[in-house]
């Protein structure tokens, strides 16, 4: 049908490291060979890594950070993008070495709190916080985060 877009939502979760790199060059090679965007899902980090030049991470159904990749693995500017992060696996981990999780609970997009919807999960929480939503704060010319409490 040659599509301007192709959306691949979670197209890796609960593949081998080999059908995982297969799913993936299939999707580069459907790009490239279709001149069509990849839309991109994913939890997982390195994926996403390896597969985007531009990453917006959400939670609460916003965008809480954005960039070039490269710039918010660098920077990891939102609690969020820190905790999500921290808790992935690392190569030379110890075996049965628990992850990293993020404390509390994913509030329901029905029922999210008036400020930011990270606030009853974040270390960095203060009262402004759960007050009202924060701006977005622009880091670079194509970094942003939305955050009182940026990190340095």
């Amino acid at each position: 049908c040659g599509p301007d877009l192709l959306i691949a939502d979670e197209p890796t979760t609960a593949l081998d490291v080999t059908t995982q790199a297969e799913i993936l060059n299939l999707l580069a090679e459907l790009v490239r060979d279709g001149g069509m965007a990849l839309l991109l899902i994913s939890h997982d980090l390195g994926v996403m890594a390896r597969s985007v030049a531009r990453l917006l991470v959400m939670y609460g159904g916003m965008v809480v950070e954005s960039g070039p990749t490269r710039a918010v693995f660098e920077r990891l500017a939102h609690p969020y993008t820190r905790g999500l992060f921290s808790a992935r696996p690392r190569r030379g981990q110890a075996r049965g070495q628990r992850l990293a999780t993020i404390a509390g609970r994913v509030p329901e997009l029905a029922d999210l709190p008036p400020g930011c919807p990270f606030a009853d999960r974040c270390e960095r929480v203060v009262d402004a916080c759960r007050a009202a939503m924060p701006q977005v704060h622009e880091l670079d010319a194509q970094h942003s985060a939305r955050c009182l409490r940026i990190a340095p």
